[in-house]
């Protein structure tokens, strides 16, 4: 049900100089930067090395809730995002299991979430979000892990189409037509390794 902490959203005054850090100093990419506009914040979203994301929140007006907050408990953390295959099924769970939860909405295109308030969360706004990692970053870079999100690759004339898959066991699958392989991603190397030495010992490849 729960796919991976996607990001920590962290709060700030200034998104220039936080940028000056995460990006500047400690390498990272920016994926993506919006404003949401009624909501009175901006969202800026930043990869760290292959498997961090680390978005940055700022406000945008003084009267806006990222405002209130960073005035009563200033910059820091403000939540942990986990990316859920379905959110109203994730709330429907945990409130079976007596964790109440509030803001359940679809107010965005491809974006569903559900919260679970600090007070029951041992002091951590928790954001239960069901997205499609590509929709919410600038095309053309796919992180190594959002690559499941990432359409086929296809071996051109082949009729093969390659893409890697996700879930508890992560790995490579390969299709023609209905015939599908899939090789556990820690093995991708050594098939690799075993494909070019078949295809070295074959004459009619020289």
């Amino acid at each position: 049900m729960i796919r991976r902490i996607d990001h920590v959203a962290i709060a700030v005054r200034d998104l220039e100089r936080a940028k000056g850090l995460f990006v500047g100093t400690l390498g990272g990419r920016v994926l993506y930067s919006a404003p949401l506009e009624h909501e009175k914040f901006r969202w800026t979203t930043i990869e760290l090395g292959t498997s961090c994301f680390v978005e940055l929140i700022d406000p945008l007006e003084r009267d806006g809730f990222l405002h209130r907050f960073l005035e009563t408990r200033g910059e820091g953390v403000h939540h942990i995002t986990f990316h859920v295959d379905d959110a109203a099924r994730m709330k429907e769970t945990l409130e079976a299991h007596g964790v109440p939860t509030f803001g359940h909405r679809e107010n965005l295109p491809g974006w569903r979430e559900v919260f679970v308030h600090p007070r029951h969360a041992f002091g951590t706004l928790l954001q239960f979000a069901e997205f499609d990692p590509l929709d919410w970053i600038d095309p053309g870079h796919v992180p190594p892990s959002y690559a499941e999100f990432a359409p086929p690759r296809s071996l051109a004339g082949a009729g093969i189409e390659v893409r890697r898959t996700g879930g508890e066991e992560p790995g490579v699958e390969v299709r023609q037509g209905d015939a599908v392989v899939r090789v556990p991603l820690g093995c991708v190397g050594k098939l690799a390794k075993a494909l070019s030495a078949i295809r070295g010992n074959d004459p009619s490849d020289r």
